[in-house]
């Protein structure tokens, strides 16, 4: 087992957290491997932090984006690369020691091309671990490229990243990447993110016109409950844009691809409390969520790797 694994670093002002994700790359028990970093013309010192680690070991490289966008930093950086294994770490992430070995291992042993390992929440102050997930997916989706794997001709397949679909693009990609196969359930920890106060991601515009290009792109590989979820995450989204005839527009659809009747209720709620605001959208909000996500059944059925 020698084959190169080609880390992909899209960076953009965290010259202070980007030297973290950087040493997590070097301290990497399998030594194959490069590190792409892709400066998204960050005002800081991102340039200088990265080519000083280049300047000591050359299987980090560092390039300036020739365009803007997180979507275009990755697809450069995959150009870029020479691995057959492709691998993505945000710049305020880090890898655990053992990541690069333990999915390589895991990815030969199952024959699958898209690998799915699990992570850790920790605070960064402390350390503490706040939350680990892994093995949780049960759709044909999924997000934080941190701790995917891929075979590279697999991507080269579907394209790369798209930026029509940002906030949203990872998620969208996987959508496209499910066309050709099923991820694998990697039984690992394997990438640690570290939250910020303020960095949960709030409904917008641009969020919400990414659920429906993903909608478009996923019509051919979501089943009627999945095409669903996405449609009541959507009116979610407008309800709280303050636009209830989009929402009330979008929960209808979800209903009618529900067969459980959930997104019937809500729909059924929302036509009689839409017109109630001030303190009751909190309240409106909180039965839309709790709907949302009750009782979701395992839609797609992943492949596990252990790592044994």
């Amino acid at each position: 087992m020698n084959e190169l694994v080609s880390c992909v670093v899209p960076s953009y002002n965290r010259a202070h957290l980007l030297k973290e994700a950087i040493e997590s790359t070097i301290a990497q028990t399998y030594q194959n491997w490069e590190m792409i970093i892709v400066d998204d013309q960050s005002p800081d010192n991102t340039a200088e932090v990265a080519q000083s680690y280049a300047a000591k070991d050359p299987r980090v490289r560092y390039f300036l984006n020739p365009e803007k966008g997180v979507s275009s930093a990755r697809n450069y950086g995959i150009q870029m690369s020479k691995g057959q294994y492709i691998a993505f770490l945000d710049d305020d992430d880090i890898s655990l020691p053992h990541r690069f070995e333990s999915q390589l291992k895991a990815m030969k042993k199952s024959g699958n091309g898209f690998l799915v390992s699990g992570f850790q929440s920790r605070d960064r102050d402390t350390g503490e671990v706040l939350e680990e997930q892994k093995l949780e997916l049960k759709a044909t989706c999924t997000g934080f490229p941190s701790r995917w794997m891929i075979r590279r001709d697999l991507l080269d397949k579907v394209g790369g990243f798209d930026q029509a679909a940002a906030p949203l693009e990872d998620i969208e990609l996987s959508a496209r990447l499910a066309a050709y196969e099923t991820f694998a359930l990697h039984d690992d920890i394997v990438a640690v993110t570290f939250p910020t106060e303020g960095s949960a991601s709030s409904a917008t515009e641009k969020k919400v016109r990414a659920r429906l290009v993903l909608l478009e792109r996923g019509k051919n590989v979501f089943s009627p409950l999945e095409t669903a979820w996405w449609e009541f995450s959507a009116a979610t989204d407008y309800y709280m844009l303050g636009q209830k005839d989009k929402a009330q527009e979008f929960l209808k659809k979800a209903a009618a691809g529900d067969r459980r009747g959930l997104y019937s209720l809500a729909y059924q709620y929302f036509k009689f409390t839409k017109a109630f605001g001030g303190p009751f959208k909190r309240v409106n909000l909180k039965v839309l969520s709790t709907l949302r996500e009750h009782n979701f059944p395992t839609l797609v059925k992943h492949p596990v790797v252990g790592n044994n």
